[in-house]
């Protein structure tokens, strides 16, 4: 009976598995020049179709992943993800994975290319080109960012927990503002000192292009950015700010630390952002700055219902670098908050769960760490602003 029970249960794994593969084979351009060894080409193939078919799965979850090269790896894959899907057309598997070119560097390495790319009434939509490389070991491939083949000539510096990797010149006062913030921020989150790769672009096209992304829609026009990736308690940061002194922001910084600590599933977005602007700015801007526009708007909205601004994310600087009232009076709150309790119970409202219509989620945690009833929201709020002015 049980020799049974085990034999269906495997073959319903099985299924599932041939199923998933066949839902993420990729297609084959006319043209390509493939392996003319057949096993060969079967194994990078059938290899290829392993490692897209958990391509939405973490990447040290994937089975075809070079462990050596996981963190770097983990950054492209992180770019990978969902990218059959269409969010308009609601169709999660609109875009089709191609197979656009097959460089054989030798009979166990091989660069791949990969497109996204849909088909509708106006004919291709393109939605991203990824480079892989491929490591033929024990029979079969596994796959990994070209980060450290594109970089191979770069130089590096050791300073304190951090490789830097850089082309030329490494600015040390990028480097001490750098380490300035992530020994605050690990501070304040209590995460212990661990080892970083930080890349050194010169703007975030070349960002794209280290780590294996040939084109992706949503980075249309993006001059300055970076990603990251985190495995293992090692860091990893591929830099390409242009538009901060320092080469780096702060405020995204924030973003990434956190989510060490906190899963990404139960953050408050307004009182994240309502961390960042406190502890990092935002668009560039120092919190003082911030601070002091909120005081003009502050002026001109004398009998402003807090409330419904914070739960409507009103707006009070549009534009390109809009700021928004609900991040600066969570950045007031945390202020007092950690003042009078601590950082703990900062935490406790960071992780007070996702967003919600009416913020029910959050007032209750409010009530909770700080004492402040919904409502008695706006006199609490009138309170912080005269106080911060």
């Amino acid at each position: 009976m049980h020799s049974t029970r085990n034999w269906l249960i495997t073959a319903v794994l099985m299924l599932s598995i041939i199923s998933l593969a066949q839902g993420q084979s990729v297609i084959i351009q006319k043209g390509i020049n493939l392996p003319k060894d057949s096993l060969l080409k079967e194994r990078l193939i059938n290899s290829l179709n392993g490692f897209l078919a958990q391509v939405d799965q973490p990447a040290s979850k994937n089975d075809f992943v070079l462990k050596e090269e996981l963190l770097a790896t983990s950054a492209l894959l992180d770019e990978m993800k969902g990218m059959r899907q269409n969010v308009t057309l609601k169709d999660n598997d609109f875009f089709k994975c191609y197979l656009n070119n097959v460089v054989m560097l030798d009979e166990n390495n091989f660069i791949l290319q990969l497109s996204y790319t849909g088909i509708n009434e106006n004919g291709p939509l393109l939605r991203s080109v990824f480079r892989i490389m491929a490591k033929q070991e024990n029979d079969r491939f596994y796959f990994y960012s070209p980060l450290k083949n594109n970089t191979v000539t770069w130089k590096t510096r050791q300073i304190k927990h951090t490789t830097y990797h850089f082309k030329d010149s490494l600015f040390t006062a990028c480097v001490n503002e750098y380490e300035k913030y992530l020994a605050l921020y690990n501070s304040k989150l209590n995460i212990p000192s661990t080892t970083s790769e930080f890349y050194y672009c010169d703007n975030f096209p070349e960002v794209l292009q280290v780590l294996g992304i040939d084109y992706k829609y949503n980075y249309n026009g993006s001059k300055s950015n970076q990603l990251s990736a985190r495995e293992n308690n090692r860091d990893l940061l591929v830099n390409g700010w242009t538009s901060n002194p320092y080469r780096f922001d702060p405020h995204d910084m924030w973003h990434d630390r956190l989510r060490v600590v906190l899963s990404a599933d139960i953050i408050n977005r307004p009182v994240d952002e309502g961390c960042a602007y406190l502890y990092g700015g935002s668009w560039g801007l120092s919190w003082e700055q911030i601070l002091a526009t909120f005081k003009a708007y502050v002026a001109n909205n004398p009998n402003a219902d807090w409330q419904t601004q914070y739960t409507d994310l009103k707006n009070f600087s549009e534009g390109n670098q809009p700021l928004k009232v609900a991040y600066v009076i969570n950045a007031l709150i945390i202020k007092k908050i950690e003042q009078e309790k601590g950082f703990q119970a900062v935490l406790a409202l960071l992780g007070c769960g996702k967003k919600e219509n009416g913020d029910a989620n959050y007032f209750a945690a409010l009530e909770k760490i700080g004492g402040v009833k919904k409502k008695d929201f706006n006199g609490y709020v009138e309170k912080l602003i005269k106080a911060a002015f």
